[in-house]
């Protein structure tokens, strides 16, 4: 069981250990699931070899199979030994487990993936590299950058709403209490050089404040437009 290192209040020095025997037990866990991938595909070479010769066509092994039609002809090209004879319906049932048994594979090494993906947040937090990352769970170095790089996309997203709605909802906060006149208009001048400069950060303006309506009594008189249309006699 890979438990999941908590790095709340912790040095940074601890934190990146603890990362490193997460993705450690992470690396041995990979291991142990290729060893036993590894040992169930000369099986399944031998299964597919046997619906072949039993009268499967390449399409159809390699459809029930689940691998690729030129993977099955190679095997089927390369092998040497004879195999044993079965019937058709028993070489079919046993390719339909075999299909099984991939997907499930499949399921599991996406959890094991998940479980390696749980701690991108506090790597990168603690400045974690991707070489270092890569190198102790053995993934490719193009796999771990790429999740690096979505991480980091949320982690932009997020940020970016914290300061957007942080401006938005400024301008209902109060300064303190205690500021003299002179302190009080540096504080409004500072907050909104901070709300200006947030918004043009993301490409944003501030939106102009319509003016308040004018009483009735202060209103001009809208002139009409067009031709005055004359009342015949």
């Amino acid at each position: 069981m890979i438990s999941d290192p908590r790095l709340h209040g912790k040095t940074r020095e601890e934190a990146v250990e603890e990362i490193r025997v997460y993705l450690t037990r992470i690396e041995r866990r990979r291991k142990r699931f290729q060893a036993t991938s590894q040992n169930q595909l000369r099986e399944v070479r031998t299964r597919v070899v046997e619906a072949v010769a039993a009268g499967l066509a390449h399409e159809e092994a390699a459809a029930a199979a689940g691998y690729q039609l030129a993977t099955v002809s190679k095997w089927v090209a390369k092998r040497k030994t004879p195999v044993r004879a079965v019937d058709l319906e028993t070489a079919r049932c046993r390719l339909d487990k075999i299909r099984e048994r991939q997907r499930s594979m499949a399921a599991a090494e996406l959890r094991i993936a998940n479980k390696a993906r749980l701690v991108l947040r506090r790597a990168i937090a603690v400045e974690f590299t991707a070489e270092e990352f890569a190198g102790l769970t053995n993934y490719e170095l193009t796999t771990v950058e790429r999740w690096f790089a979505s991480v980091r996309k949320r982690l932009e997203q997020s940020q970016r709403r914290r300061e957007l709605a942080s401006v938005r909802q400024g301008k209902a906060n109060r300064p303190p209490q205690e500021l003299s006149p002179v302190e009080y208009e540096r504080w409004l001048a500072r907050e909104k050089q901070r709300r200006i400069a947030v918004l043009q950060r993301y490409g944003m303006r501030s939106r102009r404040k319509k003016s308040a309506p004018l009483p009735e009594g202060n209103r001009l008189p809208v002139k009409s437009r067009g031709r005055r249309r004359h009342r015949r006699k």
